[in-house]
């Protein structure tokens, strides 16, 4: 095992960046949150955070903000588009600059490993390579599907305001919901496993579940019948692409079509990319993970008094 104890955390400001920062120092690591929005960390949870202002098309800025790290907690920015491939290359020659040779890279989503025709999944699956192919000791976790979406602008203002679930996932799919603290947990766990180095591990929640559960989960934890509405991916990509706002990010035509085909793929794939044999993953890394249940009972299901538009983050 090697003792690595300074860990610069990239995305640090994003839901999963924070879990990670908070692991970090609750297993006595010294994290430094790699953020433009430092403000976060002020917050008395991160007490022992320090924080460096870098971004990814600036491979000086991040060596600068690597320098002196032991590991890096690493993760692309989930709406950089094209230029994901160039930040990762960015990724791995600030790291190498900076003589830090250990990354943890969270890739954010189930990838394949061989390419599987899906451009989403391709890609996640090309910049695993660029970062695996870097020579650098690495670990890479594909985590399928979290549960802080369901409190992000995706989906909890129809659950709070309207007891309604409307989602792309077909009747009877399968998932393994997994929290993104229970991310962090695995990321921060691989930092003292070199037997780990090498690797790419799918991760999800401890329990594989149907829509239908998941619903009824989410009845029981706000108190109120939940109805599960199915939406076909391509009306769901074009009413989600109004709704929480993305015009400026790009057409709502674009947006469609790669929603569309992506959730299609999710209901139809013998890949089943939102289901893990969690048993075999907890039995190399074994963690205490949290439950759906569990994890619902813990979050503030007020309902909601602006009509949802300030709640969560587009990238969940």
């Amino acid at each position: 095992m090697t003792e690595r104890n300074r860990i610069a955390v990239l995305c640090a400001s994003s839901r999963m960046g924070q879990a990670q920062v908070r692991e970090a120092l609750a297993g006595g690591y010294q994290p430094q949150a790699i953020s433009r929005s430092g403000v976060i960390f002020d917050r008395e949870e991160f007490c022992g955070t320090s924080v460096v202002s870098a971004d990814f098309s600036d491979v000086g800025a991040l060596a600068a903000a690597f320098v002196g790290m032991d590991a890096i907690l690493s993760a692309i920015p989930s709406l950089a588009g094209e230029k994901s491939p160039q930040y990762a290359q960015n990724l791995v020659a600030a790291a190498k600059e900076a003589g830090v040779h250990r990354i943890v890279h969270n890739s954010m989503m189930w990838a394949p490993d061989a390419p599987c025709g899906q451009p989403h999944y391709d890609a996640v699956l090309d910049l695993e390579n660029i970062i695996a192919g870097s020579g650098l000791e690495v670990t890479i976790f594909r985590p399928v599907l979290f549960m802080d979406n369901l409190i992000t602008r995706f989906a909890r203002p129809n659950l709070v305001n309207h007891g309604l679930y409307r989602y792309c996932q077909r009747p009877g799919m399968l998932a393994n919901w997994i929290a993104m603290d229970d991310v962090a947990k695995f990321m921060v766990a691989a930092l003292s496993r070199d037997d780990l180095i090498g690797r790419r591990i799918a991760i999800g929640g401890p329990e594989t579940l149907a829509v239908e559960e998941v619903v009824d989960i989410l009845s029981e934890s706000l108190g109120r019948p939940i109805t599960y509405q199915y939406e076909d991916p391509y009306e769901w990509g074009a009413r989600v692409h109004e709704e929480v706002g993305l015009a400026d990010l790009m057409p709502r035509e674009v947006y469609t079509e790669a929603m569309g085909l992506f959730y299609t793929f999710n209901n139809t794939s013998s890949h089943r990319p939102f289901e893990v044999d969690m048993e075999a993953v907890l039995a190399e890394i074994p963690l205490d993970l949290i439950t759906l249940r569990e994890w619902a009972a813990q979050q503030d299901w007020t309902p909601e008094t602006d009509n949802g538009t300030a709640i969560g983050s587009l990238s969940g």
